[in-house]
């Protein structure tokens, strides 16, 4: 084994023969041209000192003994993504279980003519990933990082672990799913009879998380912007930009919102919500009331 060198990141590099292994972030790329190399992280500066207790007892075991929260915490580890990294693709076989301890992450599907369609965005205090490790299937879309990210990471072998060994696990992922398949039928029903404006301000308020949406259902409201463009949100919709952008603008003129580059601030979300769950009109009566001009009519039929 030849000598060990520091990389710019600090990372140990000690040579290999036959492999090349890279278990920090951080890619040599340069130095993997001539010499495979085991890396291994000395110092991450990019992850920050995150109690990893107290992350999960403010997410998905809430309320849960500490004892449970505690094996969960010893488990898990802390990743740390620049912003646009990829943490999962769609297709890909899962690899494990995501709690999002700060930063975004955005969930996207790719259609047949390359446009990339925003599912949702999950914040801190989110958490994704479950699904293919209950179904045993793919991973259903790619999630990116928005911004620096950290999440807490938990792999497939601990997360069933942590299932098997506190069942009562099993039951709070069964509520949550329950919710978002709730979630998703209203998806479906809004598509087929909600007008645009009621679309897009429900999507929207789900993006800010001020409702619960496919991707968020049961977790707490926390911001009140949206990090997204028009033509993102047309690509969610189905809708050109130009139909998204003359909504907005309206909107904002009214002060419902205001647009910044790449997002969407909710200035006014009482407001939003009206339009997106206008009042029922009430009834219309079938029999119309009598006029005088049909008294005068069945008067001269009878004489």
């Amino acid at each position: 084994m030849g000598s060990p060198l520091l990389c710019q990141n600090e990372c140990l590099l000690i040579p290999i023969q036959g492999r090349s292994a890279c278990s920090s972030q951080y890619r040599h790329n340069a130095l993997h041209k001539t010499v495979n190399f085991l890396t291994i992280s000395m110092r991450n500066p990019l992850v920050p000192d995150v109690d990893k207790s107290e992350l999960l007892q403010k997410s998905w075991l809430s309320g849960f003994p500490d004892d449970v929260i505690a094996d969960a915490a010893a488990c898990g580890t802390l990743k740390a993504v620049e912003d646009g990294a990829l943490l999962h693709a769609r297709g890909a076989e899962a690899d494990g279980f995501y709690t999002i301890a700060s930063g975004s992450v955005r969930f996207t599907r790719t259609t047949a003519d390359g446009h990339a369609t925003t599912i949702g965005v999950l914040d801190a205090l989110g958490w994704f990933g479950e699904i293919s490790l209950f179904d045993g299937l793919p991973r259903s879309h790619d999630g990116y990082a928005v911004g620096p990210t950290v999440v807490l990471f938990h792999a497939k072998s601990e997360f069933k672990r942590l299932l098997n060994t506190y069942p009562a696990i099993y039951e709070r992922f069964a509520k949550m799913l329950c919710l978002r398949l709730r979630a998703t039928f209203d998806l479906v029903e809004e598509a087929a009879v909600a007008p645009l404006p009621q679309r897009l301000a429900r999507r929207l308020l789900e993006l800010a998380h001020l409702k619960p949406s496919v991707l968020d259902a049961g977790t707490p409201a926390r911001i009140r912007e949206v990090p997204l463009t028009q033509e993102e949100l047309g690509h969610l919709l189905g809708k050109s930009r130009q139909s998204i952008s003359k909504l907005l603008q309206t909107w904002e003129q009214n002060g419902l919102i205001q647009t910044k580059y790449g997002r969407i601030s909710i200035r006014q979300p009482d407001a939003l919500r009206l339009v997106a769950f206008p009042e029922p009109s009430p009834p219309r009566s079938r029999t119309p009331p009598s006029t005088g001009r049909n008294i005068v009519r069945r008067s001269k039929e009878t004489t």
